[in-house]
């Protein structure tokens, strides 16, 4: 795989490849399923990941970002896989339906055992809108760590080269798309009767609240 060298602090090899081609879409999956970590682009803000279900990797990822609380998202390849690790609802169905794929993570209740650090009886589930990377994580098995890329309580890497000033050499591999959205996800916690929003993001939260009128929901900020 192609590696430059950038000239930060002090001098680092790390390998950078562009989204747009084929190879560095395998060999970044192969990376992903053989416990490596990347930095990849994404429809909302550049991510750090790796496999969620590798407990090294997500420690890895943990560190990397300095980070003791919250739990990550897992972003997946398809509305089928996302709909295998939170439960189906009428309300998840058609907040996926309207807003997948693209810039919405869904909390919703789990359906399987996954590392402490992505949740516990809730998880954060997305379907990306960008349509290289859901390639990218149906080669890797289906999901990917979907936290954004930087250092905890710093600004979201918009950039590779950004990601690179974080993250230096200590990334497998760095995925190049150019300048990403720059904007989150919008991340909402579904309940019973209720929508209640994380965290505004790129996803207007007006289409959300307009959604809990549509079916007689709650809708909390």
């Amino acid at each position: 795989m192609p590696s430059i060298l950038f000239s930060g602090v002090y001098w680092e090899m790390v390998s950078i490849c562009p989204v747009e081609e084929d190879e560095c879409i395998e060999y970044a999956a192969e990376t992903v399923s053989r416990g490596g970590v990347i930095i990849y682009p994404t429809d909302t803000v550049y991510g750090i990941g790796g496999d969620p279900f590798n407990i090294s990797t997500v420690s890895r990822v943990l560190h990397l970002k300095k980070r003791v609380r919250r739990p990550f998202p897992i972003l997946a390849s398809d509305t089928d896989y996302a709909f295998k690790l939170i439960y189906y609802s009428d309300v998840v169905g058609e907040l996926a339906r309207r807003y997948w794929p693209g810039a919405l993570t869904i909390v919703s209740r789990a359906r399987v055992c996954v590392p402490a650090a992505l949740g516990h009886r809730s998880i954060g589930v997305r379907v990306p809108g960008l349509g290289r990377l859901r390639s990218l994580i149906d080669m890797a098995g289906g999901y990917l760590i979907g936290t954004s890329a930087n250092v905890t309580g710093l600004s979201p890497a918009k950039t590779v080269s950004e990601a690179v000033l974080y993250f230096g050499d200590s990334i497998d591999l760095y995925l190049d798309g150019g300048l990403a959205n720059g904007s989150p996800s919008t991340v909402v916690e579904v309940g019973d009767g209720y929508i209640r929003v994380l965290r505004k993001g790129l996803l207007d939260t007006g289409l959300i609240r307009d959604l809990c009128m549509d079916m007689g929901l709650d809708y909390y900020e």
